[in-house]
């Protein structure tokens, strides 16, 4: 189920209906709101730091155990991801560390521990460097500092790969001494899945490459060209990620009108203004109104 709240995109996969559900049949209605409290805390703390900063939000993705605030990586640099994904983990320990005080003052009893716990899991999981998880955004916007934009996606993903099967393993181990613990086989194919995407798309050099490529074009620099064709319902951040570092790119965007170019240059337009999950459908009728 997709809408849209402001200009942020909300996807909720249909685990994140069907769990809730499960927790109210199997009599775990306190944990489920624990855990949506919790959670809406840390996702709250990721949208003021990104409010702050002037960074939009490009789409909140609710899964079956948590969810994920992506910020508009084309209009965010390395060191504002950082902020902004370190944002929720600490407002996740600020939150414990207020409900602790009220406790000391007015003592709640087991209720309040148990939510206390369910921020400090929260913090403890989204400071693992793995990627999309808070953790890997700032492990990957220190690398940054220290390494190129490739280098560190290779090694943020490697982290990834390398806590996915960790986590596989500990669940395996969990099953054999019957121990239920699903959510480790969840979470890690979750993160693998997520690498793979993010492995497919450009990187921010390639992105600078263009830009330069395409000024150089127009100061009448000559330039190789390859051509790209596409579907119109793919979307902004699928055309970014047939961009070649070395040559120019045209797309040819196939509809049901046939055949219409569109350049890097107002691809990228196009996603500076709109966010990457607009699909190239909307990108041709923008410029088809705007001629």
């Amino acid at each position: 189920m997709k809408f849209f709240l402001g200009r942020t995109e909300v996807c909720i996969t249909p685990g994140a209906v069907l769990l809730p559900a499960f927790c109210i049949v199997a009599g775990e209605t306190q944990a489920l709101l624990f855990a949506i409290l919790s959670l809406s805390v840390h996702e709250a703390a990721h949208a003021v730091a990104a409010k702050n900063l002037g960074i939009p939000l490009a789409r909140l993705t609710v899964y079956p155990f948590g969810a994920v605030l992506t910020p508009d990586s084309l209009l965010c640099d390395g060191r504002g991801e950082g902020i902004v994904a370190a944002a929720g983990p600490l407002g996740s320990l600020m939150f414990a560390a207020l409900l602790r005080l009220f406790d000391a003052i007015l003592p709640g009893g087991e209720w309040i521990e148990r939510l206390i716990g369910t921020n400090l899991v929260i913090a403890f999981l989204n400071l693992l460097p793995a990627f999309p998880i808070d953790g890997g955004r700032i492990f990957r916007a220190l690398l940054s500092h220290a390494v190129r934009e490739r280098t560190a996606r290779i090694v943020l993903l490697s982290f990834t790969a390398a806590i996915a099967l960790s986590m596989t393993g500990v669940g395996l181990i969990c099953v054999v001494r019957g121990v239920p613990a699903w959510t480790l086989f969840l979470i890690p194919s979750f993160l693998i899945a997520s690498a793979i995407k993010e492995w497919r798309m450009p990187d921010a050099g390639i992105i600078t490459r263009v830009l330069e490529r395409g000024e150089a074009v127009r100061s009448g620099v000559p330039r190789t060209a390859k051509i790209v064709v596409i579907g119109e319902n793919a979307s902004i951040k699928d055309a970014l990620s047939c961009f070649s570092g070395s040559r120019y790119t045209i797309l040819r965007v196939l509809g049901g009108a046939g055949f219409r170019e569109l350049t890097e240059t107002e691809i990228l337009r196009a996603a500076a203004h709109n966010g990457p999950e607009k699909s190239l459908k909307s990108v041709i009728l923008q410029l088809t109104d705007g001629k």
